[in-house]
């Protein structure tokens, strides 16, 4: 066990038991740690000594009582351990710089300086802990599946499944980020920031997971003979939603204290922009000609980012254009021979442009609020189309798969099929743009799901013409059904709120 993981335990211990009289001998046997070494680490990760923390965090919680209920204050003081009014009053006036009685009373003009950054540091410090606690089941499931690859194809000269195994790697290095932002919370709780950059890297690592899992099921789909029996398609997913849950609970304990900070952000240059789309031009030189699916998802964001005016490219818009340009990669590498291919260069070089320009987009992060009923639903909604999209990458893939795969004059009526669905994929993307930055209009969500459906009965169809070459197809249709039906029912129930 980690030094860090003994005290964050430590720490939930004392908020468990914050009401009795506290001693650090019994706090360091519930951690099984002795007593002088508790006590050095609690200071190095914590930054106070144990009974200051803990004589802290009574006189928070108590002032969060003498403000939130009538109880008489001689009945707060002995819920938190003091054996009188006056000794009680002592602590709180050392602290707060007032009585508890003054505080309760004229609250919110007399809560000193330094009191405030006493309560944020406790704050810190107890949601550090949950944090810590919450993630990292998440993080040993991760870590068992990474070794469970490593043992399963580490010897197989199996492109794909030495790709999965080497993606998986990748995962386990993302988790470690995790950890080594947690622990500069601690020791800096002033950068209370970089919970925001650990609910994003847990739920970008379960996006991730996800579609590993998708192109896992795809390959089983294609190859259903070469299935094998670790059934890693379905560990993946439950990796996955693992993840997004811890990535949920982990927003909630960050929440309240988002609220303290409005974060500035610088604007973003139009050299940076410039360089990025640049940069893409360059990629899109590079790919092979029989990997046209990849190269049409540049060119598709390359042009989006080169029509759009500087002043009004967003954040948000760099940053989903940097994560997908992170999953194009990981495909290129699954699919892709990297022997003296200048692709893989050019990929890095374009994700670490569009990373640089993300840096400098500007705007100001508003304080975060419980958002409404109808907010939520149209995240969820955004969130689904962007996972259409990502979909539709994979649809363009193995319709080019095919057409290399089905040769002959009988396939022809199948090859004219997939340039018709790739005409609508277009359409709908064209549509769904919108759809993904549009806050208000749930007309726009089941304009695009009408297409979609259209494309989605397009796939069934051609898939069934494919015979047996079509489970991929039929896989990725099945996928996006899902997604529709989510979509339409979602907006039905907005509209309806």
């Amino acid at each position: 066990m980690s030094k860090e993981n003994s005290i964050y335990r430590s720490l939930d211990v004392i908020e468990k038991r914050i009401n009795e009289k506290l001693t650090v001998e019994s706090i360091a046997a519930e951690v099984n740690i002795s007593k002088y070494h508790y006590m050095r680490l609690f200071r190095e990760v914590v930054g106070d000594s144990v009974m200051d923390y803990i004589n802290k965090r009574k006189l928070t919680l108590a002032a969060d009582e003498l403000l939130e209920s009538n109880a008489k204050i001689l009945d707060i003081a002995f819920d938190y351990g003091y054996d009188s009014r006056e000794g009680f009053s002592r602590s709180f006036k050392t602290l707060m710089g007032v009585t508890p009685a003054e505080y309760r009373k004229n609250a919110q003009d007399i809560i000193t300086v330094k009191f405030g950054k006493e309560y944020s540091n406790m704050k810190y410090a107890k949601t550090i802990s949950t944090v810590y606690c919450e993630i990292n089941e998440w993080i040993q499931k991760a870590k068992d599946l990474a070794a469970q690859m490593r043992q399963t194809y580490s010897h197989t000269n199996n492109v794909f499944w030495n790709g999965v195994a080497e993606q998986t790697e990748n995962l386990i290095c993302s988790i470690n980020v995790i950890l080594e932002l947690v622990d500069s919370i601690a020791h800096k709780p002033d950068e209370i920031t970089d919970g925001m950059k650990i609910v994003k890297i847990i739920d970008d690592t379960a996006f991730i997971a996800h579609s590993i899992a998708f192109q896992i099921e795809l390959m089983e789909a294609r190859e259903p003979e070469n299935c094998n029996e670790n059934l890693f398609a379905e560990k993946y997913r439950e990796l996955a939603w693992l993840g997004v849950e811890k990535a949920k609970v982990t927003s909630d304990f960050f929440r309240e204290l988002l609220l303290l900070v409005i974060e500035d952000m610088r604007k973003a240059s139009g050299q940076k922009i410039n360089n990025a789309i640049n940069t893409g031009i360059l990629v899109i030189e590079s790919i092979p000609a029989s990997h046209k699916y990849i190269k049409e998802e540049i060119l598709h964001l390359i042009k989006v980012m080169s029509e759009t005016p500087v002043e009004l490219i967003t954040m948000q818009m760099l940053d989903d254009s940097y994560f997908k340009i992170k999953l194009i990669t990981i495909t290129a590498k699954l699919r892709i021979d990297k022997t003296g291919n200048a692709l893989f260069d050019n990929l890095q070089n374009l994700s670490d442009a569009l990373y640089d320009a993300s840096s400098f987009c500007g705007g100001v992060v508003k304080p975060v609020t419980d958002p409404s009923p109808e907010q939520q639903n149209v995240k969820v909604m955004q969130d689904i189309v962007y996972m259409e999209n990502v979909i539709f990458f994979y649809a363009n893939g193995e319709m080019d798969y095919l057409c290399r795969k089905l040769n002959g004059p009988e396939y022809q009526e199948q090859k004219d099929d997939f340039e018709e669905i790739k005409i609508k994929i277009n359409d709908y993307r064209g549509v769904a743009f919108y759809a993904e930055r549009d806050e208000n209009d749930i007309s726009v969500f089941k304009n695009i799901t009408n297409k979609l459906s259209e494309i989605i009965s397009d796939l069934y169809h051609v898939a069934n013409n494919c015979g047996t070459h079509g489970g991929a197809i039929k896989l990725i249709a099945d996928e996006l059904s899902r997604l529709a039906d989510k979509t339409r029912n979602l907006a039905e129930d907005t509209e309806g709120l």
